[in-house]
């Protein structure tokens, strides 16, 4: 299995190495976003907090402050911001300025991924053709016939590494986009909960 590994990675030559960057690349981009965007965790301990001093019928504002002091979360500062400024006239327009800026912190290393995704099909391609360009330079010869065959069943295989890559990146962005879409959905339900309390 490993000499396999090996002869198919170097016939990938000269662009074995760039796609095997990528696929590092696009690991490490989905691990920094599974890591990074944190988020729900905090809004869970948020949404709790508002609806326990609801049903007591007190004030939701100090427990609120409390919790989001003792957190880090960019989510946690926009709260305390809300609960500052609650009595502003234009709050609304403030708060999703805010929101907008929040939910972009949470597509960290989307971007990326979204890159490695486009870009290691092209270079699987690229190498193909580049393998073919080399075999058909010697297809004039006489005893080309086995080794054109050969060599273009070797020059496919950067295409196949860079799909490889491409599917699982693919993948990885339609679900963060799908996560993210739900978790802006709830964002945008609990501020619209905690400013129509604070107006009561």
């Amino acid at each position: 299995m490993p000499e396999t590994i090996t002869r198919i990675f170097d016939a990938c030559q000269p662009f074995g190495y760039p796609l095997l960057a990528c696929s590092i690349i696009l690991v490490a981009a989905i691990l920094y976003h599974l890591v990074d965007s944190g988020g729900g965790r905090v809004l869970r301990q948020l949404k709790h907090t508002l609806t326990r001093a609801l049903e007591n019928g007190s004030d939701p504002a100090p427990p609120l402050t409390d919790l989001c002091l003792k957190s880090s979360s960019p989510l946690a500062a926009v709260v305390l911001f809300v609960i500052q400024h609650r009595h502003d006239i234009d709050i609304e327009q403030q708060l999703e300025a805010r929101l907008r800026m929040l939910v972009d912190s949470y597509r960290a290393g989307m971007a990326t991924i979204s890159m490695i995704t486009n870009v290691s099909p092209m270079l699987g391609i690229l190498g193909t053709a580049w393998g073919l360009v080399k075999i058909f330079g010697v297809f004039g010869a006489a005893d080309a016939g086995p080794g054109v065959a050969m060599g273009i069943s070797t020059a496919l295989y950067t295409t196949i590494f860079g799909l490889a890559i491409a599917v699982p990146g693919i993948i990885a962005t339609t679900c963060f986009e799908r996560a993210l879409e739900h978790h802006a959905a709830q964002l945008n339900h609990f501020f619209t909960d905690l400013l129509a309390t604070f107006r009561k």
